[in-house]
């Protein structure tokens, strides 16, 4: 391998090189910009916290609490933890997908920033007032 290498002409090399600067350059047009990053992370940080809080909740106030119908079959069949595990590692499977997806659909970027305000207001703020007033503070 090293014969190999080293036996390369100059013009050999360039041309690799030059191979090397189009691969860079697509895989930089492709890559997904700090705001989507940001914004990937941030919704992430959410899902983590949802499921986290989602946990406390119904293990204070049973599974009848989670307002997801499909969530809520999920936890009677696999059990409430096992069953936030397979939503939120989906979750963030699919939240990285879609950053990925931003650098080519210009709209994503505008919903997934949508997608933060609601959560927030319906899932992250709704269960920390809950789990505040009637569990922590009670």
């Amino acid at each position: 391998m090293t014969e190999a290498v080293l036996a390369l002409t100059k013009s050999q090399w360039n041309l690799l090189l030059e191979q090397f600067r189009k691969v860079g350059a697509v895989v930089r047009e492709h890559a997904p910009t700090q705001e989507i990053v940001i914004l990937g992370s941030i919704l992430a940080i959410l899902q983590i916290m949802d499921g986290i809080l989602t946990a406390q909740g119904v293990h204070h106030f049973g599974i009848h609490a989670e307002g997801n119908p499909l969530l809520r079959w999920l936890m009677l069949s696999l059990g409430y933890e096992t069953a936030l595990i397979v939503a939120k590692v989906l979750s963030l499977v699919i939240i990285a997908a879609l950053c990925f997806l931003a650098t080519r659909v210009q709209w994503l970027i505008h919903a997934i920033r949508l997608v933060i305000f609601v959560y927030l207001g319906a899932a992250i703020i709704p269960w920390s007032v809950i789990l505040l007033k009637q569990v922590y503070l009670s």
